[in-house]
């Protein structure tokens, strides 16, 4: 690995400009990442969370850059900031082209320390919230005959991760809704696909990444991925390159998912 990473970067996709997207938790981490990157294909933004702080820094990162985004606070777990949020793009843009959803609560947690309220909490967040974006959102694209959801699940869906039983299992609701949200909204040109992440830097926007910050000797790329990495598959999903693609999960994990065992381990 050479000394430096730079993360992949924008613009690569005509087809997004003038488009418009919703990107929940879009403040930070892997969110503000896909913010940065819709903006950067000359994408109206609408960027939503609860940290009116992060979301203040992404929009002012963006601006910076030439982009367009509007901050809107919002707590996903309560329909009313739902209902709220979808009318105010209406309001001011009229449209929706594209609807990322990222927000999720992220604990760890064994079985015998998991009760039922933060079971339902956990699924509240995660999974409840995706349903009422994914009606709002389709309310708008249906008319239209067009438009994309993204919704960011994690490997842990698919491979599961010690102590995070209620994550892993709300994410993998996640999963089941993109293939059920495909096969219904399909007949209006409108296409639902997921990502996976795994491993990934969520602080880290600089252009060059120092290779050492980045190892993670157990994945089979030998190094975490980045919030651009994953933004960049969240674009190519959103945009006509990937036309004939609906239902999938697609990871985004370095080869983590694809192996058995870390190297040197057999099993």
């Amino acid at each position: 690995m050479s000394e430096m990473f730079r993360p992949p970067q924008g613009p690569c996709y005509a087809d997004l400009e003038g488009k418009v997207a919703l990107v929940t938790g879009g403040g930070a981490g892997i969110g503000r990442g896909i913010s940065l990157r819709l903006a950067a294909e000359k994408m109206r933004v609408f960027l939503c969370g609860r940290t009116e702080e992060t979301l203040l820094e992404s929009a002012a990162a963006i601006a910076d850059r030439g982009g367009s985004a509007a901050p809107i606070v919002a707590d996903l777990s309560h329909e009313g900031d739902i209902a709220r949020l979808f009318e105010r793009v209406q309001d001011e843009a009229g449209r929706l082209d594209v609807l990322v959803h990222n927000a999720a609560l992220v604990r760890g947690g064994p079985l015998t320390k998991t009760d039922v309220d933060y079971w339902r909490t956990m699924f509240a967040t995660n999974v409840e919230s995706a349903f009422h974006l994914a009606k709002r959102a389709s309310e708008m694209m249906i008319p239209q005959e067009s438009g994309a959801m993204v919704f960011v699940s994690t490997v842990g869906a698919v491979q599961a991760h010690h102590d995070m039983l209620a994550y892993d299992s709300s994410k993998g609701a996640i999963d089941s809704m993109v293939r059920s949200l495909a096969l219904e909204l399909a007949q209006y040109g409108i296409r639902v696909n997921g990502i996976a992440p795994g491993a990934t830097m969520n602080r880290a926007f600089d252009d060059e990444i120092p290779a050492d910050r980045m190892r993670q000797p157990y994945v089979p790329l030998g190094r975490r991925g980045t919030p651009a990495e994953m933004a960049s598959a969240v674009a190519f999903l959103a945009g006509g390159q990937a036309s004939y693609i609906a239902g999938q999960i697609l990871c985004v994990d370095g080869g983590a998912t694809a192996q058995l065992s870390p190297r040197g381990v057999f099993i």
